[in-house]
């Protein structure tokens, strides 16, 4: 009699085996421990920079290359304007940056053109008018000013002091403009954060364009109440609603572009890199508190090319000067808000395609 057997199938052979998830978060990547060194190390560098950056901009104050136009009054001399423009640019650390003009009417559209930042005119009586647009910065009329009465203590003159172009009466040394800026910025960078932490970076293209569409709705909105607090709200610059708003939706939007798109690029570190780019340098070169006129060149020379300064200059351009020089801020905004958007849909597409590409090259399971 001949029994047969029968093999059956490993149950352990035969069950599908499936590979150990890889890790998706800087926690499973890293650890805890390492993960945590590293948000200490980067808050501490974000602070440091935070102090580091605002006391060496406002720390010491210091006039430089302000533009001036001297005008002889009539009855003097010839020549007593272009040798008053001799002596104020040969001050010790140059603080102002002197010309001559033939008389006060072209000092006042210099004044307004925003080509100059002061005027100084000799009169044959013994005392002398300055100049100032103190709409332009305050701190600026006010290192003027004081510069100035040096000078005319040195010669044994009077001055009087003139400010052709004052901030309004409800903007206090022209700060409010530099807080709707920076209202703007906040509004715009924590909307782009809280996308990039809650809801991650797009996996495709449509989902980038779904973020650029949020933000633009949200940049549209923020940027009409931001400017109708201040005009029709507190009336601090009434008159000016529709230009502001279009100002603030630019700077909303650019903000945020390009906080997505660093969000895009770099992953989580976008906000600490947006808090660097607007906070840290942005907000102590915007021209709020000190002009760039008298905070160091380093700030100067960056702060209109961030979004603070663009804002900030872009409504002083705005309230105060027929939107004279708003130009500048328009390009930075633009340079912001394609940068973002190149930055956000070039790193989509790439990781689409990647996804795309890993998903072609897994193999089928075989049939059984």
């Amino acid at each position: 009699m001949t029994t047969s057997t029968t093999t059956e199938p490993d149950s352990a052979a035969q069950a599908p085996t499936s590979a150990a998830p890889l890790p998706t978060g800087p926690l499973e990547r890293f650890g805890s421990r390492k993960v945590m060194a590293a948000l200490v190390v980067g808050v501490l560098a974000l602070q440091l920079g935070f102090i580091l950056s605002y006391v060496a901009a406002f720390h010491q104050p210091t006039p430089r290359d302000i533009t001036v136009a001297v005008v002889a009054g009539p009855g003097l001399p010839d020549g007593i304007g272009q040798q008053s423009v001799d002596k104020l640019n040969a001050l010790d650390g140059h603080p102002v940056d002197a010309r001559t003009a033939s008389d006060t009417a072209e000092v006042r559209r210099l004044l307004r053109d925003r080509e100059i930042q002061g005027a100084y005119v000799i009169e044959p009586t013994g005392t002398d008018t300055l100049m100032t647009a103190s709409a332009g910065g305050s701190s600026i009329a006010s290192a003027l000013e004081s510069i100035f009465e040096q000078v005319s203590e040195t010669q044994h003159r009077q001055i009087v002091v003139r400010d052709e172009i004052p901030v309004g009466a409800h903007d206090n040394r022209g700060l409010s403009g530099f807080y709707l800026s920076i209202g703007w910025v906040v509004g715009g960078y924590l909307l782009a954060a809280a996308i990039g932490l809650i809801i991650g970076a797009p996996a495709t293209l449509r989902q980038a364009w779904a973020q650029l569409a949020v933000m633009f709705g949200y940049a549209v909105v923020s940027g009409a109440l931001g400017a109708l607090i201040t005009t029709h709200g507190l009336g601090t610059f009434a008159g000016h609603w529709f230009p502001l708003w279009i100002l603030g939706t630019g700077v909303v939007f650019a903000t945020g572009v390009f906080t997505l798109g660093l969000r895009a690029a770099v992953g989580i570190l976008a906000v600490p890199l947006a808090i660097a780019v607007f906070v840290v340098l942005g907000n102590p070169s915007a021209g709020g508190a000190f002009g760039a006129n008298v905070i160091p060149s380093f700030y100067a020379a960056i702060g209109k090319w961030i979004t603070p300064g663009a804002g900030t200059e872009g409504v002083r351009s705005i309230v105060y000067f027929d939107n004279v020089g708003l130009a500048q801020p328009a390009v930075a905004v633009a340079l912001y808000t394609v940068l973002g958007a190149v930055l956000l849909l070039g790193f989509t597409a790439f990781r689409s395609q990647r996804i795309t590409g890993s998903t072609a090259d897994t193999p089928a399971p075989a049939a059984k």
